[in-house]
């Protein structure tokens, strides 16, 4: 046979070289996917910023046709109608933005006449106004100037807007300061819309526009501010509208503070920007994928603000499964394991042979013994009848009779468990059960046994058992197998114990001699047929039993265990499902 330290070299030395080309070709399938992914991260970066960029422009834009209309018409201000159709293109055209807005500096002075001047124009209940604690809009404090909404585009959906002073905010005025020192477009920090009925994040983004008379009128150098209001959702969802990229990503305000640094999550699957953290799930992709992370950590830039994107696949991010990788691993593998499987079948095959000549010398032993001795014993008897048939008394006759008629039982059952066995090999085990008295049936196998032998059985039997739903057949020959065991292997003097009772669902049989025993290295063997323990001797046996029982119980789908210690006896316990 083949030695097995050949077939573990050969599988060792395959097996590395086979793992050593799967590391290179899983480094290089590797690099592939993280490029992939750092693109893509690229292409919503630059999608996000040139959005951004693009705003930002047409505030700007925004800002230059103010300041040249203000000077063209000498330095009178844009009127409601020109300021809407300016700004009607760049509205159709750009859905991330809410509103463009107008909001003129006006002083405590003025707030009067302004007020008057605006419904004048037909918005009679028109104030300035601001949000008080229960976030509802009333008419503003006084103060020393004020940043009213005084146009808005579109105004549909944006009323709430109209007439809101600017100033009232910490959030906004901070921003509107800041535009003014610096001279510009500065944006807000995440803020809650005047106008924003659902829970989303928005910003502003301010634009001052000089007033050359300002040193006449007030400290503040400017005319007002023009501010660009748009919802973050609306933003980013406008942004990528044109890229199909399963990736997810954290929106940051770095220059916040820490409680108000989230603006938004972007979950790919929607395609939408939720306003509430969801804790990042970090599978294997994402360390796979985000393993540098500056692959994964972008910054834009709006307004003077710096955002941080945090870009992570989402569940369904199609990863590329390492097919390379798998066929370089298989391909190895199967190079390695064909000399080890051919080796392996060829040790194999011996091994069945000699298993093979062992249970055809097993089967011609038995059958040479077990057949040969009962088929002497019909010969003898039915010659001695022949023969001497005057010269025998009746008792004699009866006795020769009875003798061929045991014996051919014998021979009989030893024939039905070759093909009881058989069947059970190819599935065409029969169950066919049926009600009976259990007791009664027990009785008549115990009856039966001791027809041809004289060892006591003792039956112990619970009260609880009458009648049961089992295959009587199949029953049978588990009980006599066990039984000629228990008598076979026995001393004739000490009784072999039958004890029948039921555990919830359950029959159980258990079936205890004090015979020879088994031996701790034959237990693992003694339910391959025609295996006989190898302290039995010259006691006789086919070493079909204990297969068989094992077989009937299987298709009563029941179970069963062996206790029993060499020169001590065995005890066999058979538990079968009552079948209602």
């Amino acid at each position: 046979m083949v030695n097995n330290r050949l077939l573990i070299i050969v599988s060792v030395v395959g097996v590395t070289l086979s793992g050593l080309a799967t590391l290179m070709i899983s480094h290089w399938e590797k690099s592939n996917q993280q490029l992939r992914f750092q693109r893509q991260t690229e292409n919503l970066t630059t999608a996000l910023q040139r959005s951004l960029n693009r705003y930002i422009d047409i505030i700007g834009f925004l800002g230059d046709y103010y300041t040249t209309d203000y000077i063209q018409k000498d330095k009178k201000p844009i009127d409601r109608s020109s300021f809407n159709k300016f700004t009607h293109r760049s509205i159709q055209i750009y859905s991330g933005i809410q509103a463009l807005e107008w909001a003129p500096l006006i002083s405590h002075k003025e707030r009067f006449s302004y007020e008057k001047q605006i419904q004048l124009e037909g918005y009679t209940n028109f104030r300035i106004r601001e949000l008080n604690r229960q976030n509802q809009l009333v008419v503003a404090q006084k103060r020393p100037y004020y940043f009213p909404v005084t146009y808005v585009a579109p105004f549909q959906g944006n009323e709430s807007a109209f007439g809101y002073d600017l100033n009232s905010h910490p959030t906004r005025k901070i921003a509107i300061s800041q535009a003014i020192k610096t001279k510009q477009i500065t944006t807000t920090g995440r803020i809650r819309l005047v106008q924003e009925r659902r829970d989303q994040f928005g910003f502003l983004v301010f634009l001052p526009v000089d007033d050359p008379q300002s040193k006449e009128k007030m400290t503040l150098p400017i005319r007002g501010v023009l501010i660009g209001v748009f919802r973050l959702s609306d933003v980013v969802e406008e942004s990528l509208k044109n890229l199909r990229y399963s990736i997810n990503f954290l929106i940051q305000d770095q220059d916040a503070n820490s409680g108000e640094r989230f603006l938004g999550q972007y979950d790919a699957t929607r395609k939408a920007v939720v306003t509430q953290s969801i804790p990042v799930s970090r599978n294997i992709y994402h360390y796979f994928l985000c393993s540098d992370p500056q692959v994964c950590q972008k910054t834009l830039k709006m307004g003077q603000r710096k955002w941080r994107i945090e870009f992570y696949p989402s569940p369904d991010y199609p990863v590329e499964q390492p097919y390379t990788t798998f066929a370089t691993l298989i391909i190895g593998c199967l190079i390695t394991s064909s000399l080890v499987f051919f080796l392996y079948i060829l040790n194999r095959d011996l091994e069945k042979t000699i298993t093979l000549s062992e249970l055809r010398f097993r089967f011609f032993s038995m059958a040479s013994h077990e057949l040969r001795t009962p088929l002497s014993t019909i010969l003898l008897s039915s010659e001695s009848l022949q023969i001497n048939y005057d010269h025998l008394t009746e008792t004699q006759k009866q006795f020769n009779i009875q003798r061929i008629n045991l014996t051919a039982r014998q021979m009989s059952r030893q024939v039905n468990d070759l093909l009881l066995l058989n069947r059970s090999e190819f599935q065409e085990l029969e169950f066919q059960p049926e009600i009976f008295n259990l007791k009664d049936f027990c009785q008549k196998i115990i009856a039966e046994i001791q027809l041809t032998t004289d060892h006591p059985i003792e039956l112990e039997f619970s009260p609880k058992l009458t009648q049961v739903f089992l295959d009587k057949k199949l029953l049978r020959s588990i009980l006599i197998n066990l039984l000629d065991n228990a008598i076979k292997y026995s001393p004739s003097a000490i009784p072999v114990q039958l004890r029948i009772t039921r555990e919830e669902k359950k029959i159980i049989w258990q079936i205890q001699d004090s015979g020879i025993g088994i031996s701790p290295d034959d237990k693992p063997h003694i339910y391959n047929p025609f295996y006989r323990g190898s302290n039995v001797g010259e006691i006789g046996g086919t070493g079909l039993g204990l297969a068989i029982v094992r077989a009937c119980i299987q298709r009563h789908k029941g179970e069963w265990k062996i206790e029993s210690e060499l020169g001590q006896g065995t005890v066999v316990i058979v538990k079968l499902p009552i079948f209602e």
